[in-house]
């Protein structure tokens, strides 16, 4: 068996983004013929918005399934609109589409759109400071991360407040580099 999940995001201004998502399970060396079978094929794109990143369209799509009736675990997948991604989406989906209201490949699919909240950061920062060693080398790439994503120190390993890269955000202001928020 092997599961291949993909998430693809897009910025199309004005603080939106688009999204591409999609789920696949494929099963090898089992009794069927050809070698190999899809048996779950779901995708899902839409747009979210804001600094809540509000999901604004959704449209899902069942490419295979096993079961002539799973695809009508889809259409109750707009209740998500207008929820955010950011802030208790593992609840929301759960609580909309858990159970026999929903298809467990289609909410690991949708449970995976928080996701979309390292990549938003990044498209985020990147107009700001290109990344490349020596930005995130000498600490301006952490500065910007802060500006766009305050609280973002303690959020990883790599962004603990006294590991390397917290610091060198930190050492940049005390040499006049550029401005740090307060939450860094």
């Amino acid at each position: 068996m092997s599961r291949s999940k993909t998430l693809d995001a897009t910025p199309l201004g004005e603080d939106r983004f688009g999204f591409v998502a999609r789920l696949t399970d494929t099963a090898f060396h089992g009794n069927f013929p050809g070698g190999s079978v899809v048996i779950h094929d779901f995708g899902a794109e839409g747009v979210v918005e804001g600094p809540r990143l509000v999901l604004r369209e959704l449209a899902v799509v069942a490419y295979a399934h096993p079961y002539e009736d799973c695809p009508f675990a889809i259409p109750p997948t707009v209740q998500l609109i207008g929820e955010s991604v950011a802030s208790g989406w593992r609840r929301t989906v759960l609580a909309a589409l858990g159970g026999a209201r929903g298809c467990t490949h289609v909410n690991t699919l949708l449970l995976g759109l928080s996701e979309l909240i390292t990549m938003v950061i990044f498209l985020r920062i990147n107009p700001e400071v290109a990344y490349t060693p020596d930005t995130r080398g000498d600490g301006r790439w952490t500065r910007a991360a802060a500006r766009v994503a305050p609280g973002l120190s303690g959020a990883c390993y790599g962004l603990r407040a006294d590991g390397p890269q917290v610091g060198l955000a930190r050492d940049g202001i005390n040499v006049g580099v550029d401005e740090m928020p307060p939450s860094l």
